[in-house]
């Protein structure tokens, strides 16, 4: 029971990994919360639904059309919301914007699909195997290896790819990247897109693993995003999994183990603990 618990928890680990990293380095690039983000998602994953049961698409094709539309929706928001307001004087201009972003696509979500609960697909047949005694579930493990596989790529994509090496160099100054010839606005944009991108595949592997999607998940992402960001050290690629996987386990620790209902109370006491810490 135990390590099936735990195989469960990492797996949900890296999914709140790679929702959290887009958010995370937006926030530690510009120092702006992107209230947009988990709608953002959940659009993404929405469309994968429908391209999976309505229009029966591969699970490959589904993927890669929901995750390119949601990383371009996630630069268009970035273009038209964003981008003007980033040399405002004032923090709270840009978080208001924020939260209209969000507003705008959950409401267009919503009218698209509604806001109750619908049945996600399985991507991965229903089968167990057997690792060092203990059955752990095909959905599982392969949705781990997918997570872990992305978010492997995205840190080799960083530190060896030119448009990666800019990137870490705008989110460490802005000015001084801008100084060095670093575009910086295509800079920003191209974080927002593969934020969009990793939050949209996060999406579908939690949905395909609990077969279920609503409009709901969408903020949650957000606060997930937030939280773990916070726990691990927001704008680091480390952080962001370290921070997802002391979620993803104590979330799924507690709803076990305690009761379901605690299990976001338990959360949110977890970081302000860790901020007293932190601060202190």
């Amino acid at each position: 029971m135990f390590w099936n618990v735990l195989m469960v928890g990492v797996t949900v680990g890296a999914i709140y990994t790679l929702v959290t990293i887009g958010y995370s380095m937006v926030y530690g690039m510009l120092r702006l919360m992107n209230f947009a983000h988990g709608d953002v998602y959940i659009f993404g994953t929405l469309l994968a639904y429908t391209l999976l049961v309505s229009q029966d698409f591969s699970p490959v094709w589904a993927i890669l059309i929901a995750a390119g539309a949601g990383g371009l929706l996630a630069s268009l928001v970035e273009l038209i919301a964003y981008r003007r307001l980033r040399s405002a004087q004032h923090r709270m201009i840009s978080m208001i914007t924020a939260l209209g972003a969000a507003y705008v696509i959950q409401n267009l979500s919503e009218l698209r699909w509604g806001g109750q609960v619908l049945p996600f697909p399985s991507l991965f047949p229903a089968q167990q195997f057997s690792i060092l005694g203990h059955a752990v579930s095909l959905t599982h493990l392969v949705t781990l290896c997918i997570a872990v596989g992305v978010i492997v790529a995205f840190n080799l994509f960083l530190k060896h790819h030119k448009m990666g090496k800019a990137i870490l160099c705008v989110s460490e100054d802005i000015t001084t990247a801008s100084l060095m010839g670093i575009p910086i606005n295509r800079t920003i944009s191209i974080v927002y897109f593969l934020g969009g991108v990793l939050g949209v595949i996060g999406g579908i592997l939690y949905s395909t693993s609990y077969n279920a999607i609503s409009l709901g998940m969408g903020f949650r992402g957000t606060i997930i995003a937030f939280t773990a960001s916070v726990i691990g050290g927001i704008g680091s690629l480390g952080g962001a999994m370290i921070g997802g996987m002391i979620l993803g386990i104590s979330e799924n620790f507690v709803g076990v183990y305690v009761s379901s209902a605690f299990r976001d109370p338990i959360t949110f006491l977890l970081l302000i603990l860790i901020l007293l810490v932190k601060i202190g």
